[in-house]
């Protein structure tokens, strides 16, 4: 993985591939999304941010520093913790949905601007009630 792939995108992209697997690889998929993550994680650079303007506003939706990798590694740590205790479930949407609701708070945490916090903020809510 490139460290320029936000780790949204990677549990996002582990949602739509645990939605859609076979049962017998769901529980693989479910583990190997936050220990990917996490390994990004250890490669991220400081100071990287992806930017661009949308009618007039400049949106950055990732931006890494030593405080957001801080809280990077713990909701990393949490959804793998999560996912471990919740193995023992055959609800495609209950595991879909926790890895976007991961996905969404470490997008959240990455956020560099109001309007995609809010953005963010808005899928936790969402993808809590599934």
């Amino acid at each position: 993985m490139t460290a320029s792939l936000p780790l949204f995108a990677v549990f996002f992209t582990g949602a739509l591939l645990v939605a859609l697997a076979p049962a017998r690889l769901q529980k693989g998929l479910l583990l190997f999304v936050p220990m990917a993550a996490g390994l990004q994680l250890l490669g991220m650079p400081e100071d990287h941010a992806i930017v661009f303007t949308v009618m007039g506003y400049e949106l950055m939706p990732y931006r890494v520093d030593r405080l957001s990798l801080l809280f990077g590694y713990i909701f990393t740590l949490a959804a793998f913790i999560g996912i471990v205790f919740s193995l023992h479930l055959r609800d495609r949407l209950q595991h879909a949905s926790a890895l976007v609701y991961a996905g969404s708070a470490l997008g959240a945490v990455f956020a560099g601007d109001l309007i995609t916090l809010f953005v963010f903020w808005e899928l936790t809510a969402i993808s809590s009630v599934f």
